[in-house]
Formats: C-alpha cells, structure tokens, sequence
C-alpha cells in the first residue's frame, strides 16, 4: 500500500515544522543550547496538539552527531535511524496496552544498560495515566534517579490521573489547543503542496471542526478528499464529518422563533434522514446560538466568523438565547444516558416553541418593540407641533376652490443639522483604520464614571458606529429622536471630551436615523460595486434640523399666557 495519510505524512520532523505550540519549542530548543536536559518531561495536553511529534524531535535533538543544536539535522546516520524507527536507544511504549507492574520492571532492568549507538537512551511512554498503580510505583524510583544516559518523556491527555509523586519529578509543559488560524494555515500550506482543490470555506469549518487538534484536521482534509468528486467544499466537510450545515441551523432556529412546529419537525426529520446525528444536531444548535450571542453583544470588524448570523441576531434578544441555550444543555446531558435521543430533542424543541418563558420573551420583546415606536411617534409628534401651520386652498378638479386646509409649513427656512451630501462626503472619504480604533473602545463607554459625561457616553454607546473619515464620524440610531438629541450643542461638547480624551481623533460627527441609512447605504454599496468609486446619494431628507430652544418657564406663566394672550402678560423679577 503505497499510500499514506496526510496526518503521517506532514508529521512534523523538526521543531521549526511545529504548528502553534511557540512557547514550548523555545523553551526545548533554549535547554538543548545551554544544555539543561531534564532526566524527565510530562507532555499533556488535548489529542492532535503534537505530543509525541515533539517527544520525537527532542530525541533526535539531544542525540543529533551534530549537537548540541536547538534543531536535529536529520542528515546525521542517529537522526536517520530515529526518524526510521529502527534504532533501539529511543523506545516509545503505549502505557494502555502496556499497564501492568512486570512491563514496568522490565523497563528498570532496561535502563541501566548504556545506549547502543546514540548518546541518550530516551523512553517516550503515551498515555502515561493508563498505568496501574502498582505500575506508577514500581516507576517511580527509576523516574526520579534515572541512569545521567536516560530520559523520560510521558505523554498524556488526562493529567489529572497521575499520581502527584510522579507529577512532581517531571518538568511539564502543557500543550493547548491549536488554534483555527494556525490550523487554516497549515491547512492552506498543505493543500499547495498537494495541490489539493479545496475553497476557503471548506479549510475554515475544517479548522473549526477539528477544536484545537491539528491531526483531526488533516484526517477529516484525507476524508473529504476522498469524497469529494473534484473541489472539495464546505457542503462535502458538512457530509463527511456529521455536522449540519449552517443553512439548515439558520432555518431550523428561524422555524423555531416563528412557532412553526410542523414545520420544524419536518427538517429535523430530513436531517436525521441524511444521516445526522441527534447528538450532533444539538451540539451544532449550541455553537449557532453561541455565536448569535457573540454577534449581538460583541462588535467585530467587518470580516469575523459570527456574520452568518448576522441578519437573525437583529430578532433575538438575549433572554431569548439564554432560554434555548439552557433548554439544549439539558438536553444534551439527558440523551447521554438514553436511546431515545430523538424524542428528547423533539421534547426540546416543542418547549423552545410553546413554554411560558417563551410568553414572557414574548411579551417582553413585543414591549421593547412598542416602546421604540412609541420613541419615534413621539418624536414626530413634537416636530408637528414645532413646526408652523399654514392655511391652503385644494382646488377640485373643476377648478372651484374647496375648503381650507391647514398643513404644516416647509422647513426650508430652518437649517438642516444633517444632508445627505454630509453622509456622502463621509462615506466616499472612509477610515477603515480609524473606524476599528474607535471600534476598540466602544464597549468602554458605559463604564465610564464621571457622572458628567454619564449620559452622553451612555446616548453615544446606544449608536451604531457605521463609517468614519480622518476627522468625522457617521453614527446610526433606531429613531431621530436619539439623533436630535446627539446633535445638540451641549451635548456635542459632552462627545468630544469623551471621544478626545486621551488624544484628538475627531473635530465633527453626524447622525441619521436607522431608515434613512439602509437607503443611503444600499445606493451606496450597489454604486460601489458597479466600479463607481465616488457614488452620489440619492435626494431626500433626512428631518434633522436646528430647533429654537425655548426657556423654561413656571407652570403659572404658561397658563397665563394661554388664557390672555402673550402680549397681554408681563412678567415681573
């Protein structure tokens, strides 16, 4: 079988070929250049994360014909044979299959012995905490004053199992998990030398699938090639590892919310029918509404790994997310110790649907959705009555004059706050660098604790930072009344000082409202990739403009006032 898996065959060799684990190589790397070998290492850490790889390589390293050297040759005849596996000095022993007291003793007797042709006999055992305990005492004395010609590596998963005796005549290093961008890379390195055909898409899930181990990514890649026909896509990684696609997820959340229970059951049907597990569905369903929560509360630069969600983050409220979090972690501990997996996740979904913590989300969102209408209508109720009504005649379509009719005045003579030429200006002269610094301290705002600047801080957290200029920002709120209110004088000066604290980042900033923006970003963004580089806005007016500031004055005056006519009241210190 001429063959041999991607996982063996990219197994690194050297430590510069270690993937995510920098702290750990340089510090192997500094005690084989100062020559500081420790008799005994504890590797530990999660499958895939390179234990026994790195075991290996420090082998090689400490009996290198070249050394002491931070990195083996492996050209030299003892690195040859390491590497090969056909020398005697370096044992590596399976601890599950080798577990018991005789095993271990005969490895004592072993070790006296000099080594045959490297300098350093080195015992690398795996899964260290599957020996017995009569086997961890029959090791310890040999582990804690071995021959100056023997090491010892242990490797294990579960460090929590073994004896603290043996723990502490070890140096541990703990390895972690890999992270999906240092898996993405090695993913893409890999595919160039292979010239493998696989998207983007399909290395990202990959990485994120593989939860921090980098061999369970290259056996899903071995996998996925193998079933894919030609370019292997993300749809191929959703069929060869179980998950469900996110599609799917989406829409069986979407039915969710909507009640539909027909026809959630309905796809959780075809799902299962494709060969989904239950217990897969679930964990998926978590990891969904984990990253819906992560979208709603967390502000990220355009690119991140949570904008799928996007749209239905704008539905859910938090309460909400709790609550189906909290109905699927009971449900995925209850289908652990039960063969009626589905009936417990059908069980969960109907309580997801139809619950009273669902009546009171419910009601509560429907409150939160009412109260913001009600913020709007009341603010274009206070622009009818500021503005100034003027009597006009509407002719018949015979020409005679009908009644009168009184509509409210232009507000031509008032000075807009706001134009769409000031958004335009904004957006065609865009900071990305300057919008993700300011990005960095918008969820700071709140904490601030000067109970001048309080308020303001607060209003400016409420906005949704949508562009910025070298000296301008472009803020977006639910409603105008939120937008009149930023563009006061006052507090205007309240926003630099905040905003300019430490250093002076903007001299203006503007606002508009929700609406107003999805017009003028859509107009924007379809000009922008029809190649116009400097897209022009549509007219229209976005109803921010200068309002006279009238002086409080007492209860009294205003009554008076009303009943006699202003120019028939005088007001006396």
């Amino acid at each position: 079988m001429s063959y041999q898996a991607l996982y063996r065959t990219y197994r690194p060799k050297t430590f510069k070929e270690v993937a995510g684990q920098e702290v750990i190589v340089k510090t192997l790397q500094n005690a084989l250049l100062h020559d500081k070998i420790a008799h005994a290492y504890l590797f530990s850490g999660p499958r895939g994360t390179g234990k026994t790889s790195i075991a290996k390589i420090l082998a090689k390293a400490v009996n290198c014909e070249n050394g002491p050297t931070k990195d083996a040759c492996g050209q030299c005849p003892t690195c040859k044979a390491i590497q090969s596996n056909t020398i005697g000095d370096v044992v590596e022993i399976d601890a599950a299959s080798n577990n018991g007291v005789d095993e271990i003793r005969d490895l004592r007797e072993k070790v006296k012995y000099l080594p045959s042709m490297a300098k350093y006999k080195v015992y690398i055992i795996d899964e260290v905490h599957m020996l017995s305990q009569g086997a961890f005492n029959a090791l310890l004395k040999t582990l804690e004053e071995p021959p100056k010609h023997v090491i010892f590596i242990l490797a294990t998963t579960e460090p929590n199992k073994i004896p603290s005796t043996i723990l502490s005549r070890c140096q541990r290093f703990d390895f972690r998990g890999i992270s999906p961008t240092d898996i993405e890379k090695k993913l893409k390195d890999i595919r160039d030398m292979e010239n493998i055909q696989i998207t983007d898409d399909a290395i990202r899930e990959i990485a994120r699938y593989a939860e921090g181990g980098l061999r369970d990514a290259l056996s899903l890649l071995d996998q996925a090639i193998s079933f894919s026909d030609e370019t292997v896509t993300v749809e191929d990684i959703y069929a060869v590892s179980g998950s469900v696609s996110k599609s799917n997820l989406i829409q069986l959340l979407d039915l969710i919310y909507h009640k539909k229970t027909t026809e959630a059951f309905s796809l959780l049907n075809d799902m299962i029918e494709d060969g989904k597990e239950v217990n897969k569905i679930v964990s998926d369903m978590i990891a969904t509404l984990r990253d819906l929560l992560i979208e709603k509360n967390v502000v990220f630069d355009a690119v991140r790994p949570t904008k799928y969600v996007e749209a239905l983050s704008k539905q859910y409220s938090n309460d909400r997310i709790y609550f189906y979090l909290d109905v699927l972690n009971g449900t995925q501990n209850d289908i652990k110790w039960s063969n009626q997996k589905r009936a417990y996740l059908e069980l969960a979904i109907v309580k997801m649907i139809d619950h009273q913590n669902i009546d009171r989300i419910d009601f509560q969102e429907q409150v939160k959705m009412l109260q913001d209408r009600i913020k709007g209508l009341e603010f274009d109720i206070s622009k009818l009555k500021t503005t100034p009504r003027e009597v006009k005649r509407i002719p018949t379509e015979d020409g005679i004059p009908s009644k009168e009719v009184e509509v409210p005045k232009s507000s031509e003579h008032k000075k807009p706050l706001v134009t769409v030429e000031d958004v335009e200006r904004l957006l065609q002269n865009g900071n990305i660098q300057k919008k993700e610094l300011l990005l960095k301290g918008w969820d700071r705002l709140p904490q601030i604790r000067d109970a001048k600047l309080q308020a303001a801080a607060t209003l400016l957290h409420e906005g949704k930072l949508v562009a910025a200029s070298e000296k301008e920002l472009l803020l977006v709120y639910p409603d105008r009344i939120n937008c009149q209110m930023m563009l006061k004088p006052n507090t205007k000066k309240l926003i630099f000082e905040i905003l300019n604290a430490k250093t002076k980042l903007i001299e203006d900033f503007i606002c508009i409202d929700e609406a107003s923006w999805q017009v003028l970003s859509s107009s924007f963004a379809k000009q922008w990739r029809e190649g116009n580089k400097k897209p022009t806005l549509p007219a229209m007016d976005l109803g921010l403009y200068e309002e006279n500031e009238e002086s409080w004055q007492p209860g009294s005056v205003s009554l008076a006032i009303d009943f006699f006519g202003k120019d028939k009241v005088m007001i006396k210190e």
